[in-house]
């Protein structure tokens, strides 16, 4: 059995005109890779992009949901999130409870 600590995930999906989809998702890798990992409870993270539909998808897994919840309130975190909202022509979130995980035997 494999040791899972995610117990808790957030989808973000944003709809971004395609003049900002570059801008907009350098801004969340940035945000991905230097604020957000000092965030207690974060196992995890992804920026995905889908620049024909314009679309971007960020995607963190955490140890609890109060910790997810708690990253929102975190000055640097909760401002790049307004940005992000403001920044996008439509977004959405999405959160789930994992239930299983599997992992490559090779």
């Amino acid at each position: 059995m494999i040791e899972v600590k995610t117990k808790f995930v957030a989808v973000s999906t944003f709809t971004i005109a395609p003049e900002n989809i570059t801008s907009f998702s350098e801004a969340a890798r940035a945000v991905m890779e230097h604020d957000l990992p000092t965030v207690e409870g974060l196992c995890e993270g992804a920026v995905m992009t889908d620049p024909e539909r314009t679309t971007v998808l960020i995607v963190t897994q955490w140890d609890s949901q109060h910790s997810w919840a708690r990253a929102n309130y975190e000055p640097r975190i909760g401002a790049a999130v307004a940005g992000f909202v403001q920044g996008a022509m439509h977004y959405d979130v999405h959160t789930y409870e994992p239930i299983t995980i599997v992992r490559s035997t090779r």
